[in-house]
């Protein structure tokens, strides 16, 4: 239910940037991409290391966050929050934040909380020890690497459908660009 509710949350947030966002400056919407491309790299690092219920990810980006698909889709959303808001429309940048907020306070941790207690049950203890090396929102500096640590997969990051992210950044900066020279 969560998912599926992250999911078309996440299609109507796209389609209220496209409605509500504009350009407030160029200096702004610049930082904004910029914040975005972290969230876009994030992602696809992360990508290039998950193979969905077959392993524990725990080496590359997972050494430093539990979740750096859900962070990189905050980054993203923030980025782009910040790039198309900004100015005396107070009802557009409501939507768009209200928006943010909702996914990002509410459903996306709940959805986390459904996957912790799968991956759980999936992969036990190695979820458990995996868990106390890392915060559930927050980056740490990991310790050591692993001796047995996996590395980046293209096939994994085309596989888990990451380049779907790429074309989403890119329309968002269309949108901006569009609406910073035309409206």
């Amino acid at each position: 239910m969560i998912s599926r509710l992250r999911v078309f949350l996440g299609f109507m947030a796209g389609v209220l940037f496209v409605i509500f966002s504009h350009v407030a400056s160029w200096e702004r919407a610049i930082v904004g991409i910029g914040v975005a491309l972290v969230g876009l790299f994030l992602r696809g690092w992360a990508a290039g290391y998950l193979e969905k219920g077959k392993r524990l990810a725990q080496d590359g980006p997972y050494a430093i966050w539990r979740h750096p698909l859900y962070a990189g889709s905050f980054f993203l959303a923030l980025g782009f929050c910040v790039a198309g808001t900004g100015s005396a429309h107070l009802f557009p940048d409501a939507v768009l934040w209200v928006v943010f907020l909702l996914l990002f306070v509410w459903i996306y941790p709940l959805r986390i909380k459904d996957e912790e207690q799968t991956l759980e049950t999936h992969f036990g203890d190695a979820w458990r020890e995996f868990t106390s090396k890392n915060h559930r929102f927050f980056p740490r500096i990991p310790q050591k690497r692993r001796e047995d640590a996996d590395g980046f997969v293209w096939a994994r990051y085309t596989g888990n459908k990451e380049y779907n992210a790429m074309l989403g950044f890119l329309l968002g900066v269309a949108v901006l660009v569009v609406k910073g020279i035309y409206f």
